[in-house]
């Protein structure tokens, strides 16, 4: 991998119309990927609409790749069960985070900018970058692929970018 680019926090928020694996309902949990790092939110047992709440922390590098999640249903006895995945692409945040560096944007709260959803995300709505105090925050739903129905939050948080050198 390349140039370190700062601390990637994406905190799991919530779960809504996941779909049904078990007899009644589904015990979900999210693996988040980010390049070769991966992390994992605790399983919700018996629920469709859960709410983890979770931060986990990423080594950002450059080049970007996209974050990866995958949702699962755990099973006792058998493998767990797919319940669909997404990706967001994080170059816009970086690019809002340069932009932000650029203009000196450092406290209160200033919308950078909009992604909006198409073919080529799993944007479920859409979904602003801010920076708030300093931080680069995005708020996303994504679209899970792959199955009937289900959407899963995340609050995207991005720190410690170096700064951009001067262009001559």
């Amino acid at each position: 991998m390349g140039e370190p680019a700062g601390v990637l926090k994406v905190v799991v928020v919530q779960g809504k119309r996941l779909v049904v694996r078990d007899f009644k309902s589904s015990d979900p949990y999210v693996i988040v990927k980010l390049a070769n790092q991966t992390a994992k939110t605790r399983v919700i047992n018996s629920c469709l609409d859960p709410v983890w709440n979770e931060e986990l922390s990423f080594s950002l590098k450059e080049p970007v790749e996209n974050l990866n999640l995958e949702v699962f249903d755990k099973d006792r006895f058998k493998e767990d069960d797919k319940m669909g995945h997404a990706h967001l692409d994080l170059r816009p945040l970086i690019s809002a985070d340069r932009l932000r560096q650029i203009l000196s944007v450092s406290s209160g709260d200033t919308t950078l900018r909009k992604v909006i959803p198409d073919t080529d995300n799993c944007l479920a709505v859409d979904s602003t970058i801010s920076c708030i105090n300093g931080e680069m925050v995005q708020d996303v739903w994504l679209r899970l692929c792959g199955v009937e129905s289900g959407e899963i939050e995340l609050k995207i948080k991005l720190t410690n970018l170096p700064p951009v050198a001067p262009s001559r």
